[in-house]
């Protein structure tokens, strides 16, 4: 089932425009610079964070992308985005973005469709309220989907993100297998890196691959990847037709 699963992960996004269902960015909507100052390729990726806010990690995360000059996407869940409002605050304030995570991260297979769309309007509302507006964005818990929350996120004028980079960091018990993974990881034009704001361990993942001597890996939020069309006249054509 998970090779299944895998497989119709891998071929939606070649049949459904990014602007509605985005895992991957495509190549060439990005600086021309081929090389840094220090003579490194450049590869533009996007850093996500699931599962915050969290009080002590999320602020430190911050510290850090600021420190690098790095930029991420934090898909947030309602209730932690209720009892932190002032984290999403600063999360807007220093030029990152924002996406619908659900409110309560509810496992999804035992998850209605109706339950899930009703969080999803739930968290929309919250967040308005903390930043003045609804994220474009939303992420399932653990990305797990049917088609009817599918097209619920859709008419809802979401764009569903999922990821093709995941570093599991969620299992990680020490700096150790974050440093392995760092190391080992061979990153990829419009790579879509999940990882935890609340654990510990994503601030390091950003702060080691952006000290990475090999190559130079720029993140940007995850709408630098999406083309500039509407979603009224996408889902006319997509979902209606």
């Amino acid at each position: 089932m998970n090779t299944i699963r895998q497989l119709i992960k891998k071929a939606i996004p070649t049949v459904i425009p990014q602007r509605l269902f985005l895992v991957h960015g495509t190549p060439g909507q990005q600086s021309t610079d081929l090389q840094d100052k220090q003579k490194r390729p450049n590869v533009n990726v996007s850093f996500t964070f699931d599962d915050g806010p969290h009080p002590e990690y999320t602020p430190r995360l911050l510290d850090t992308l600021n420190q690098y000059h790095q930029r991420g996407t934090f898909f947030v869940i309602g209730e932690k985005a209720q009892q932190h409002p002032e984290l999403i605050e600063r999360i807007i304030d220093e030029g990152h973005e924002i996406g619908n995570h659900t409110f309560s991260h509810s496992e999804p297979s035992e998850t209605s469709t109706r339950h899930f769309l009703d969080e999803i309007k739930q968290t929309d509302q919250l967040l308005t309220q903390i930043t003045g507006r609804a994220p474009d964005l939303a992420r399932p818990p653990k990305g797990k989907l049917t088609v009817g929350k599918i097209l619920g996120l859709w008419l809802q004028r979401h764009t569903v993100v999922l990821w093709d980079t995941d570093p599991r960091d969620y299992l990680m018990q020490d700096i150790k297998a974050i440093t392995d993974w760092c190391q080992q990881y061979c990153p990829q034009e419009g790579n879509i890196c999940l990882m935890h704001d609340n654990h510990p361990y994503a601030d390091e993942a950003v702060k080691q691959l952006s000290e990475r001597q090999d190559v130079h890996i720029q993140s940007h939020i995850v709408s630098h990847w999406l083309a500039h069309k509407s979603y009224q006249s996408i889902i006319n054509q997509q979902v209606v037709t």
